[in-house]
């Protein structure tokens, strides 16, 4: 019987990373239901541990994590303190973009539209296989067409290749938009903010000049900008796994649309070639007639049937 484990509350878990409270590099310690038995495990194996998140969410549950660490980091750029701590670490790197203003590069109807990719593809791959299986059972019929007559099939190669590719160029807008959101990830310059994640708030303490404890500063400030980090660079690992699946469901589909067309190609030419056969082979077999009638000639005041070298009388004399 698989071990059951005492989760941490999602909205705490959550909260208590925004907050610094937990640091995200640093496994979760959680116990069995008999509370004799704890495990470690890292913060993104904790998030599939719950019922609703799986692998075909979780890319969308860590951008919303994603933008709720760009909400909190504009929250604590309000706090004059760390405001002069940004400018400060700012100047120090010569830098002469303000690194700390951040926008999400998520649209806001981008999860919808992905969760359409799937049902797009699952949709085109069963009109195709539909359109396999009539073709195979066409091929066992014997059919004839005349020159300006439709192939039964026609109807059905027509409706899964538009299709599949409906779906292609639904698929590769999407690609567009993630490989975009990825160069924009890959973009953000990491460096003033891991110099955040080692400033401490005695740090921010002693730049304010102030004896006394400040309870707008988050005991573990330093912690907040590494979760951060870390939660950026899951939140790009995972766009880039799932544009690759992406990409492959693009080219099993465009390679599907390319044997749709093929076999569109070959059933109509083979029912037109069946024609053409039949065709050859009645007019081979008018020429035969023809030559059994022979040609007529005049022999001797004779009109006479040729047939090889022999001559037959088929008439009397003019």
């Amino acid at each position: 019987m698989e071990e059951q484990w005492l989760l941490i509350n999602y909205q705490e878990l959550i909260k208590s990373i925004l907050n610094g409270n937990r640091s995200i590099q640093e496994p979760i310690s959680i116990a069995n239901r008999r509370r004799d038995t704890t495990s470690s495990v890292s913060f993104l194996n904790h998030l599939l541990s719950y019922q609703n998140i799986h692998k075909d969410n979780i890319l969308e549950i860590l951008a919303g994590i994603y933008g709720k660490f760009l909400n909190r980091i504009d929250e604590l750029k309000e706090n004059n303190i760390v405001q002069v701590m940004m400018d400060r670490i700012n100047s120090e790197w010569y830098d002469p973009d303000y690194i700390f203003l951040i926008e999400n590069p998520f649209p806001n109807n981008f999860f919808h539209a992905n969760n359409q990719n799937n049902h797009y593809y699952d949709q085109s791959c069963k009109i195709c296989s539909e359109v396999e299986q009539l073709t195979k059972i066409e091929n066992n019929i014997p059919l004839q067409l005349q020159e300006n007559e439709s192939h039964p099939l026609e109807k059905h190669f027509r409706s899964s290749i538009d299709a599949c590719k409906k779906s292609i160029h639904y698929l590769e807008e999407n690609c567009q938009t993630i490989q975009s959101i990825i160069h924009t990830l890959r973009n953000v310059d990491m460096t003033q903010f891991m110099d955040l994640s080692i400033k401490h708030k005695s740090i921010y303490l002693k730049l304010s000049e102030k004896d006394d404890e400040d309870d707008s500063i988050p005991e573990n400030i330093h912690h907040i900008f590494s979760n951060y980090i870390h939660i950026h660079n899951l939140l790009l690992k995972q766009m880039i796994q799932y544009y690759h699946y992406l990409e492959h469901l693009l080219n099993d589909l465009k390679e599907k649309c390319q044997t749709m067309e093929t076999m569109k190609r070959n059933v109509t030419s083979i029912a037109y070639l069946k024609e053409d056969e039949q065709q050859a082979e009645k007019s081979e077999e008018e020429e035969e007639e023809e030559e059994e009638e022979g040609d007529l000639t005049v022999v001797d005041g004779e009109v006479k049937k040729e047939r090889g070298n022999l001559f037959h009388n088929l008439t009397s004399f003019f």
